[in-house]
């Protein structure tokens, strides 16, 4: 019953949503102009850099990945990156509660139904050495959506030519290009003392752009789907510079700066504690981009960031942490390229330092500031062995050390890929692969006081995978991936502190994205998923069994709309039947705005249209847990905003 009663609202939504947006482009088909038609642009075969670290079109990436563009963000007044990564198949979110408070403090995510997640922006890695826990990050590190042009997630092991930490995929965050000169005010407010004001400004005058970005965001107490109230404050501001410099058409230089910085308070109902933390991010990237000629080109990045960040619960000693961790990254890529082969090969490097001088866990020796480095080299190369024929191979080194005090001497490791392509028509794609991954210990997990483990040693294991892609025409596009990860040796979490662990986990991913005639796109994707490793509480009923996304837009003259969500149904332990508020949710938002005149967009939010009463962290499975001890995610919630454009 329960499940045909979320088909009817399903059902329901998607037709008000098409009825509404379909008497929108009626109402205002009469202010259409040819100029607007023009606006209309549906790019479903994106070009990706991701999968292969060469820019390439989604269908002949010969991998698992999504895409989520520029206009995506705008069509659905995507305010975090969150937002934009919960329509992603394969990909799952696992936040304490709602707009600020305990998802302030810490925010979960899983790919393939693994925490090891490498995050990047523009290819090179926002921090380093955060072994088992990549997966989890100050939600407010992505809170500010206007400097992003583009969000590619690459599903699976990339260990060869992303190192430590690729094991359930990789997310890279696509900065905006500066092509022209235009300042953008945004304003909105909704219930929740939701509050939010951006700006930012872009110009180019010959050689030189610039652009500029502030995100100023305020939330409150929320209420879930029940009626209850939850206590919580977040303050977040973002800001940023990013100015580019073009020597030649061949020759172009960026340097950017930005800042996150966050402050949030509340109670956790659970523990019957106040808590309250901040978190501060501060990097700085230097780019420099060479074109040698029509085969060779060479990519130079330097980013130094900074990680501040504190929690505590009052009365409770388990819930008091900081951390201060800065990172410095040197990353240059070469690439080759002919008619038969694609290479890519350069070296990462990587430091990492813990500002807070620390005693080795279980010495008595004297505190110390804990260092981590790790020198990466790889190679990969496509090549076209025969017509319609791909084998790629690829080889990387990690070469890991740690100082600062006498823990285990960390391991150095090589990993491989390899996979054969076959096109087997110009619109069908049929791959098969396998991807080591390597993942280094945190500083965290090597140090901490409570949990910390000095002779933890580096996680390692493989994925391998089969895909299909399908081109239909320009408009319709299908992909389907199946992965088996085996995990040799991963890191756990036990109540004694960090070990070694052993697991698994296969499934499948598929999504299919078309577009509608002039005025309508959409996708859909499934994700299947069964996952299992060692002193892992994942699969004590936080998982999927399958995931749905989908999502719908309309663009017609002044009109724009959408409709996007996703279906959980969970993997059900029977140890612990009633863990949650409910196994199996749909959550759907929808979104449309109206532009009375070309520099003014007035628009409105609609998160959680039904009022879905759900979590996605709960209590009750552990020992001291009780019924209803879960945190809550926020019910319905809207926002009214407007954009003006100069």
């Amino acid at each position: 019953m329960m499940r045909k009663s979320y088909k009817k609202k399903f059902c329901l939504a998607a037709a008000s949503s098409i009825m509404a947006m379909s008497f929108a482009g009626y109402a205002f088909a009469a202010d259409a102009t040819a100029d607007d038609a023009d606006t209309m642009e549906f790019t479903l075969d994106s070009m990706v850099v991701t999968a292969s670290r060469i820019p390439t079109k989604i269908t002949e990436a010969k991998a698992d990945i999504s895409v989520i563009t520029r206009k995506d963000i705008e069509q659905m007044h995507m305010s975090s990156v969150e937002e934009v990564l919960r329509t992603v198949p394969g990909v799952q979110f696992m936040n304490y509660g709602g707009n600020g408070g305990m998802n302030a403090n810490m925010s979960g995510i899983r790919i393939n139904g693994s925490k090891e997640v490498v995050v990047l922006v523009d290819g090179v890695r926002v921090n380093e050495f955060q072994g088992s826990d990549s997966g989890y990050f100050f939600a407010a590190l992505t809170n500010n959506t206007d400097n992003i042009e583009r969000v590619e997630v690459l599903r699976g092991g990339a260990g060869t030519l992303y190192g430590s930490g690729a094991k359930g995929g990789v997310i890279n965050i696509i900065t905006r290009k500066i092509n022209d000169n235009k300042t953008s005010i945004d304003v909105s407010a909704g219930n929740f003392s939701t509050k939010q004001y951006k700006l930012n400004t872009q110009g180019r005058q010959g050689k030189v752009g610039y652009h500029v970005y502030y995100d100023d965001k305020h939330s409150g107490d929320f209420k879930d789907g029940s009626g209850k109230k939850w206590q919580s404050d977040i303050d977040s501001k973002s800001v940023g510079l990013k100015v580019n410099y073009d020597i030649n058409a061949d020759h172009k230089l960026s340097l950017s700066y930005d800042r996150t910085k966050s402050d949030f308070n509340g109670y956790d109902y659970i523990y019957h504690n106040n808590y309250r933390g901040d978190y501060k991010n501060d990097s700085i990237t230097f780019k420099d981009d060479l074109t040698l000629s029509d085969k060779w080109s060479n990519s130079f990045t330097y980013r130094r960031s900074n990680t501040e960040g504190q929690y505590a619960q009052n009365n409770h000693t388990l819930f008091n942490a900081d951390a201060d961790y800065t990172y410095d990254f040197i990353s240059d890529q070469v690439t080759y390229l002919t008619n038969r082969h694609n290479v890519v090969f350069g070296v990462d490097y990587a430091h990492g330092k813990d500002n807070a001088a620390k005693a080795l866990v279980g010495t008595s020796g004297k505190p110390a500031n804990f260092k981590m480095k790790n020198t990466s080299y790889y190679v990969q190369d496509d090549w076209k062995i025969i017509p319609h024929v791909t084998l790629s191979g690829g080889l990387r080194y990690d070469r890991p050390s740690n100082s600062g005090q006498t823990g285990a001497t960390l391991e150095s490791h090589t990993s491989k890929s390899y996979k054969l392509s076959w096109d087997i028509t110009d619109k069908d794609i049929l791959y098969a692969g396998r991807s080591d991954f390597f993942i280094l210990p945190s500083m965290y997990q090597l140090t901490n006081r409570q949990y910390g483990n000095a002779s933890l040693k580096p996680a390692y294991g493989r994925t391998s995978t089969i895909g299909y892609s399908k081109s239909f025409d320009d408009y319709n596009i299908f992909t389907f991936n199946w992965f088996e990860t085996k995990t040799e040796r991963g890191i756990g979490l036990t109540a004694a502190g960090y070990v070694n662990t052993r697991g698994m986990s296969r499934g499948w991913n598929a999504q299919f994205m078309t577009q509608l005639g002039e005025h309508w796109n959409a996708n859909i994707g499934w994700g299947h998923l069964y996952q299992y490793e060692d002193e892992d509480t994942y699969s004590y009923g936080y998982s999927p069994k399958d995931l749905a996304t989908f999502a719908v837009y309309y663009d017609y003259a002044k009109v724009k709309a959408g409709l996007d969500g996703y279906y959980f149904f969970r993997r059900v332990n029977p140890n612990y039947p009633n863990g949650w508020p409910a196994d199996d949710y749909a959550i759907f938002n929808m979104s449309a705005s109206y532009a009375p005149t070309k520099n003014i967009n007035i628009y409105a939010k609609v998160n959680n249209l039904f009022d879905k009463m759900y979590s996605e962290r709960t209590h009750v499975i552990y020992a001291t847990g009780r019924p209803g001890d879960w945190y809550s995610m926020p019910g319905r919630s809207f926002v009214l905003g407007m954009q003006v454009t100069f």
